[in-house]
């Protein structure tokens, strides 16, 4: 999935999205180092998690091949506070999460 980052330096291949420390979003890139850069920055933990949930959407719903542009940390205030991580918005399949 390609993700452009917050502040707008960086356009990366994602394999994976994942929560940083710090509140930060991290994705690894899909080269063979495995390389890893912050997209995004939030002031909580819930702002970071709910940006996790609007790329999942994404991906559930279309299978996404086009750009995600990660939002500012203020504009993560006025989405909605619900995000559904346990089912897919679009077929329904329960989808599985694993802790680290």
């Amino acid at each position: 999935m390609w993700i452009r980052s917050q502040d707008k330096e960086i356009l990366i291949n994602a394999t994976c999205i994942c929560l940083g420390s710090e509140n930060h979003i991290c994705a690894y890139a899909s080269n063979a180092e495995g390389d890893n850069w912050y997209i995004g920055k939030y002031s909580t933990r819930e702002k970071a998690l709910k940006v996790l949930g609007e790329i999942q959407k994404l991906i559930c719903d279309y299978k996404i091949r086009g750009l995600f542009q990660m939002p500012q940390d203020d504009e993560v205030d006025c989405w909605g506070n619900e995000v559904d991580d346990t089912y897919c918005p679009s077929c329904g399949q329960a989808l599985k999460w694993s802790e680290q």
